[in-house]
């Protein structure tokens, strides 16, 4: 009897040796890994990995995402689902706030009653950025108006000066109208006011800026639009009215750069307001 227990049991230890997954319960696991193990400022960090179960792709697999900064402070928490791979990834940008060491990405799933938890690392080093912006006075413009280009030029996040700033405009048509070439001042500013044609179209226009300082490039761009002929409606209110034949005699017998000029009363786009503007007005009085 002794002999036949003894035989059963090496029986199932045989069993369990040679079919371990029959006795064991289903082992999901998650991975995580980095396209680089190294970036600079500025980069682009992908995190990716995948979620199996007993060595299968799990599909649509929740996965919580956290990553610490060298001071272990959480600096991104995302979810990510798995697709038909079991594949995983998250993008996000490393900025000039993030302080440079080594950085932990720690991800972890639940799926069927399993939990599974894995890390991985990279390495963060600090590279100043040059930085480039652009704006214009305004959004709307008409004819023979004054566009005011200006921005700043900073590095390591403080202004630089004596960088040369490119400027080019693009009408709506995409043909180029201006190029500039700007000095930064003191404070890291540029200035650029740019008349545009009394016979200039309407649309949309393009401004294109570009800067270059210790080996490393900026570029930036705006829009604004162009309106041939400005509304009788002068100040918005939905109703034409004295209030707004009040605005064109205000800015009466003026053109752009007057002290009193207002581009909404220059109704025909002339660059004059005048006695043409004041009777757009009054056909429109009381609509």
């Amino acid at each position: 009897m002794k002999t036949l227990k003894f035989y059963l049991l090496l029986l199932l230890i045989s069993w369990l040796l040679l079919f371990p997954s029959a006795f064991s319960y289903p082992q999901l696991e998650i991975t995580v890994n980095t396209d680089k193990s190294s970036y600079n400022t500025g980069e682009r960090v992908e995190i990716y990995g995948g979620v199996t179960l007993d060595g299968d792709p799990v599909e649509n697999a929740m996965v919580a995402l956290e990553v610490r900064d060298p001071s272990a402070t959480p600096i991104l928490t995302r979810t990510a689902e798995t697709n038909s791979s079991g594949v995983y990834s998250v993008f996000f940008t490393l900025t000039s706030e993030n302080q440079p060491g080594t950085y932990t990405v720690h991800v972890s799933c639940s799926h069927d009653g399993e939990d599974t938890t894995a890390s991985a690392s990279f390495d963060l080093k600090y590279v100043p950025l040059l930085a480039l912006t652009v704006e214009t006075d305004s959004d709307t413009y008409k004819p023979a108006d004054t566009v005011v280009i200006s921005g700043i030029v900073t590095y390591d996040n403080s202004p630089v000066q004596g960088v040369l700033v490119a400027v080019e405009v693009q009408d709506p048509e995409g043909t180029t109208i201006a190029v500039r070439v700007l000095e930064t001042s003191e404070q890291g500013g540029y200035l650029l006011p740019l008349q545009l044609n009394s016979e200039s179209e309407a649309g949309e226009y393009k401004v294109y800026v570009s800067a270059s300082y210790e080996d490393k490039k900026a570029v930036d761009y705006t829009i604004f639009k162009l309106e041939t002929h400005s509304s009788t409606d002068i100040n918005g209110d939905g109703t034409v009215n004295i209030i707004d034949l009040a605005s064109v005699a205000k800015a009466w017998n003026t053109r752009p750069g007057d002290p009193r000029w207002d581009s909404r009363c220059d109704i025909d786009g002339n660059g004059l307001v005048n006695i043409l503007d004041i009777a757009l007005v009054a056909l429109d009085f009381r609509k």
